[in-house]
């Protein structure tokens, strides 16, 4: 009888039953049917039938359809390597042997040299920086207006240049006292001059902070407590709380806001990309932004 020698060493028998015979037959001596062994299995009915049927092409990969024949052979009694062996050496099924891409040395030629490497660097950090100084309002035409604080304060005259201010009123003309002595202003004993009344009612009124866009802010007072934190909506509006003249406003978008005391819309705080910090809400304070 003719033999045929199995990859791994067995030999068996050209003439025997092949694996999907010897499997149906050790099943239905058991009174088995496919069903039963795929619940218990997990094995799809499909691939255990094609096992049976040896319709090898319709299994899976060569190492799935090995663990499908030892699992149907041991669950039937039949010795899965054994069974396992003789599968092997029927199936026209190969392994698959992953493919090895040979590694070439890189080309010197093809890389960039390392001036264009550091032009192009050198490039990204010029948009960079030119975006952050965008964003910050540094190429806005007109600058922030300066905070109340930091305004300048009003130059006195020197004694001799308003001496010889003085000299050309004639109700003023004659200095007192000694000579080389400027004559008082009758008016400086007088107080500070009052307020515009129409200035002073604006002043009193509410204070609204509406966004032209989506923006960010922060409304906290002195003592750094937060009294409105969070995202304006374009077209929504936020009112301070009246009497309140420590709160200042922190935002990203300064350009975003547009503020009114008592419904008087004053400049803009900055860029439309410009953060500020610290601007005080004083009504008195933002009127003063528009003088």
């Amino acid at each position: 009888m003719e033999e045929y020698q199995a990859p791994l060493g067995d030999v068996f028998d050209v003439g025997s039953p092949r694996v999907g015979e010897r499997l149906r037959r050790a099943r239905t001596e058991k009174g088995l049917e496919l069903t039963d062994i795929a619940r218990d299995t997990r094995v799809p009915v499909r691939h255990l039938a094609a096992i049976e049927g040896d319709a090898h092409e319709s299994l899976p990969a060569l190492t799935y359809s090995i663990g499908f024949v030892k699992t149907f052979a041991r669950y039937v009694g039949l010795p899965p390597e054994e069974m396992a062996a003789q599968f092997k050496a029927e199936t026209n099924k190969v392994a698959h042997v992953p493919q090895t891409m040979p590694l070439e040395p890189l080309d010197e030629s093809r890389v960039p040299p390392r001036g264009v490497i550091a032009g192009a660097l050198l490039a990204v950090v010029i948009v960079v920086a030119g975006v952050w100084a965008w964003g910050n309002g540094m190429f806005n035409r007109e600058p922030m207006p300066p905070a109340p604080a930091e305004m300048a304060a009003p130059v006195e005259p020197a004694p001799e240049e308003e001496y010889a201010a003085n000299a050309t009123d004639p109700a003023l003309a004659e200095p007192t006292g000694d000579i080389g002595v400027p004559p008082v202003d009758p008016t400086a004993a007088a107080g500070p001059q009052p307020i515009d009344p129409a200035l002073a009612a604006t002043a009193a009124g509410p204070v609204v902070i509406t966004a032209n866009s989506e923006v960010w802010i922060k409304v906290y007072d002195a003592a750094q407590q937060t009294v409105k934190m969070g995202t304006l909506k374009a077209g929504e509006s936020y009112a301070l709380p009246p009497g309140r003249e420590d709160l200042q406003l922190w935002t990203g978008r300064a350009g975003a806001l547009r503020i009114t005391v008592n419904g008087r819309a004053i400049p803009s705080l900055g860029g439309p990309e410009e953060m500020v910090q610290d601007v005080s809400l004083a009504p008195a304070s933002l009127l003063s932004r528009g003088r």
